[in-house]
């Protein structure tokens, strides 16, 4: 059985597979698990506490849609991997609306195409950062994001402690909050005065 990064809870087999039956009891017994976990998690990224609550009840509606199709005995990465995209969506919004919101005359089609153009180019950004990350960080990193390996597991494979893993991911999130935040916020005035 997979097992979680030690810093989040779990469940047990028999309780995943009663929810996965539909069992409110053991959905019940999953939130109190993990609740609190994911609204820090939730809460690093979104800007504001009633976002980040936002983002943790999507990502338990979300959760009680999918329950038939998540595989495995443990979904905890499922629930990260949710969360954190669930929360970079809701920043995004945010930050798009935040920096448009003095231009309420610009017709909605030019909006959308807009927040397209936006979301395409902070993409290709945080593309560009990740690159720019020290060589064994940036492979961490990706480990952990693209390829959705535990902390366990990038550790055995790199010969690493599961400490220096998390410290290594928590430095990469640090350096792309606080290096794509300002270049989103000035990429959206940009955008918003052009058009």
């Amino acid at each position: 059985m997979q097992t979680a990064p030690s810093s989040y809870p779990s469940v047990t087999t028999a309780v995943l597979a009663a929810f996965r039956n539909g069992s409110e009891q053991a959905f019940k017994e999953i939130f109190t698990a993990y609740d609190s976990r994911l609204m820090k998690y939730a809460s690093k990224i979104c800007t504001t506490r009633q976002d980040a609550e936002e983002v943790v009840q999507d990502v338990f509606a979300s959760l009680w849609q999918n329950r038939t199709a998540i595989e495995g005995t443990d979904i905890t990465g499922w629930l990260i991997r949710v969360c954190r995209n669930k929360s970079i969506k809701s920043l995004r919004r945010q930050v798009f609306q935040a920096d448009i919101a003095a231009f309420p005359n610009m017709p909605s089609n030019q909006i959308s195409q807009l927040e397209q153009l936006y979301f395409d180019e902070i993409e290709k950004y945080i593309g560009q950062v990740i690159q720019s990350l020290p060589p064994v960080r940036k492979k961490i990193f990706l480990l952990h994001r693209e390829e959705d390996r535990s902390y366990q597991q990038i550790a055995d494979e790199l010969g690493i402690s599961v400490f220096t893993v998390k410290k290594q991911i928590s430095l990469a999130l640090d350096y792309l909050r606080t290096t794509v935040t300002p270049y989103a916020y000035s990429l959206a005035l940009f955008l918003a005065l052009l058009y």
